[in-house]
């Protein structure tokens, strides 16, 4: 069977959206319940676990309806998703020890074996971020890309789907540089992964380490943190040098995946 015509393209995409919003808001629900929230001796695990059936029964059903292969998304034993995921990691740290490199550098910061490391707390940390990322990927890199991707082309689609991911952060409390340069240029770098090799498991891999590797880093400071950095005093315009090289770092990477090897669907 082939793909539905692109005519009803519009309103499978908005109902697509509607499910995806319905798995967020139960997931933001559920965080925000005591009993099973970030702070909680489940650490937040059930919520994105919640979060990640959610978006991927919702996939499996437009993939389905839209007669589409899970191939599209690198999702067949051949394409060999566990290898994929795996490549994915090892890429993401990376990438998050770069971002690690430009912060030392531009702070002068000294790294530490953190004394409030807590292997069960880094274990927490790895489960939280691979249902949740596994729950955005779904929704960014997934169903809705494929179809976007379809009708504007794979760089329209990439630059979209990362300024959703940003705006979406920057409603959580984030500041905006940081989701500016920070979270809209890491969702351009996933978004181009995805765009050259379809394989959802290789943008997942990417994404979970990019999040791990923070807090094992102590990027995001926590029990997870195997190391810390230590400041010395800073200029104050650190946090904005910080962020721009990052930001050239990720936009740099991204452009060199999207047109570096640059594949469309067939249709």
């Amino acid at each position: 069977m082939s793909p539905k015509p692109a005519h009803g393209l519009g309103s499978r995409l908005l109902l697509f959206s509607l499910g995806a919003a319905a798995c967020v808001l139960l997931y933001l629900f559920l965080l925000n319940f005591q009993p099973i929230s970030r702070n909680s001796p489940t650490a937040g695990v059930i919520p994105v676990l919640v979060l990640a059936i959610g978006t991927g029964w919702l996939t499996a059903r437009f993939l389905r309806a839209d007669a589409l292969s899970p191939a599209i998304l690198g999702l067949t034993a051949p394409q060999r998703p566990f290898v994929r995921f795996w490549m994915g990691l090892v890429a993401g740290s990376v990438l998050t020890g770069l971002w690690l490199v430009i912060i030392t550098v531009v702070t002068g910061a000294t790294l530490r074996v953190n004394p409030n490391f807590a292997s069960l707390g880094l274990l927490s940390a790895c489960a939280f971020a691979f249902f949740n990322n596994a729950g955005e990927e779904l929704i960014y890199r997934g169903y809705a890309f494929v179809r976007l991707a379809e009708q504007w082309g794979e760089v329209v689609t990439v630059v979209i789907t990362s300024a959703v991911f940003a705006l979406l952060h920057l409603q959580a409390g984030l500041p905006w540089l940081s989701v500016l340069a920070g979270v809209f240029t890491s969702g351009l770098v996933f978004g181009a992964i995805f765009a050259r090799w379809r394989s959802l498991p290789l943008a997942l891999g990417v994404h979970v380490a990019t999040n791990i590797v923070q807090e094992a880093t102590g990027l995001r400071p926590s029990a997870a943190s195997i190391i810390v950095p230590v400041f010395p005093t800073t200029p104050a315009d650190a946090g904005p040098s910080i962020l721009a090289g990052i930001a050239v770092l990720n936009l740099t990477l991204a452009v060199g995946i999207l047109f570096a090897g640059r594949r469309h669907l067939n249709h």
